[in-house]
């Protein structure tokens, strides 16, 4: 590693700009995972908390698969029909509503048949409703009441920070989320336990994925988020791979000195990774460490999470491609001929 050091210091600026380059990739692709993150929170965490137990769903649909869940509704008869071959089903309503409380604010009503929980996911008593911190952010920590048109809700604790569609959730029975989205039908799902679901028409079962991927804006959504996160990457290896060609290149005389003088190529090798693992690790952990403080900063107004996915996982892809492109790029080190040194081809 002499010579990767000496290097370093010898063309600091040229190593500066290129670990400044890979610390400013790092944190786009950190920040924008964290963000991806934050905003499948805001759409799906609901539904991912009713299939979290491993429960399957039936939810109504048409030929080309389930239907929209924004717009998805069973009729009574296909309720009756889930529930009636099916012990322990559990019907479920999902919709937006608004809260008169000054704001108008919108919220998505979840609502569970009172036979039981649903993963993660509890009915309250009848008429009562559990509402998310956003709510109480909304309309006032410890309100005793929330209402939405001529309906009345006590409110009897917290669900959690829960929120479907980018909209927070109210938690409710199924008898009062009837009166509050009269257009809902008698239920927009059914869960039920695993490989139990009796076969109705016009309806498809799904697990707690399909139930995910049933939402399609949460899909284009993620689609779109995450084909950015690929193509970063990918710049970042082409980037880090280009530099160190480039570099390779232009010491390929220092290198063919090294090699005259006893070098071997493996030792000439690991001493050109090593450069390129010192400028990844540096650039790599403080563009993910920038990115993780500005989320914890910035995440009362925008949807960013903070955890090992969005920062370990990034760290660790990034550096694994950083040295692919490197590794990629040792062709005029490996390819140095050390005569060049003692002037056979000058």
């Amino acid at each position: 590693m002499f010579f990767a050091l000496r290097d370093l210091r010898t063309a600091r600026w040229r190593f500066a700009l290129i670990t400044g380059v890979v610390l400013l990739l790092s944190v786009l692709v950190a920040g924008l995972l964290g963000l991806t993150a934050g905003l499948a929170h805001q759409s799906v965490s609901a539904l991912r908390a009713l299939g979290a137990g491993g429960a399957d769903f039936v939810l109504p649909a048409e030929e080309s698969g389930p239907v929209d869940l924004d717009r998805a509704a069973l009729s009574d008869e296909q309720v009756t029909a889930v529930t009636a071959g099916t012990p322990g089903a559990v019907p479920v309503g999902l919709a937006r509503v608004r809260l008169d409380d000054g704001t108008e604010t919108g919220v998505s009503a979840v609502a569970l048949g009172l036979a039981g929980k649903v993963g993660e996911v509890t009915p309250p008593a009848p008429g009562e409703v559990l509402v998310s911190p956003e709510i109480d952010d909304e309309v006032g920590a410890g309100a005793a009441v929330i209402r939405s048109g001529e309906h009345a809700l006590r409110v009897a604790g917290a669900v959690g920070d829960l929120w479907h569609s980018h909209t927070p959730v109210v938690v409710t029975d199924l008898d009062t989320w009837r009166g509050l989205a009269p257009r809902g039908g008698a239920a927009t799902l059914v869960a039920v336990p695993a490989g139990t679901a009796t076969a109705v028409p016009a309806t498809t079962i799904v697990d707690g994925d399909g139930l995910v991927g049933a939402l399609p804006s949460h899909k284009a959504e993620a689609t779109s988020l995450n084909t950015m996160t690929i193509m970063l990457l990918a710049v970042t290896a082409l980037v880090v791979g280009a530099f160190f060609a480039v570099w390779g290149m232009q010491r390929r005389g220092d290198v063919a000195v090294l090699k005259a003088l006893g070098a071997s190529t493996r030792a000439v090798v690991r001493d050109s990774v090593g450069q390129a693992a010192i400028v990844l690790v540096v650039g790599v952990t403080g563009g993910v460490g920038i990115a993780a403080l500005v989320g914890l900063w910035a995440a009362g107004a925008v949807p960013f999470v903070v955890s090992p996915a969005t920062t370990l996982a990034p760290a660790a892809l990034l550096a694994v491609l950083g040295l692919a492109g490197a590794a990629v790029s040792l062709r005029p080190v490996v390819a140095a001929d050390p005569t060049t040194a003692l002037g056979a081809l000058r």
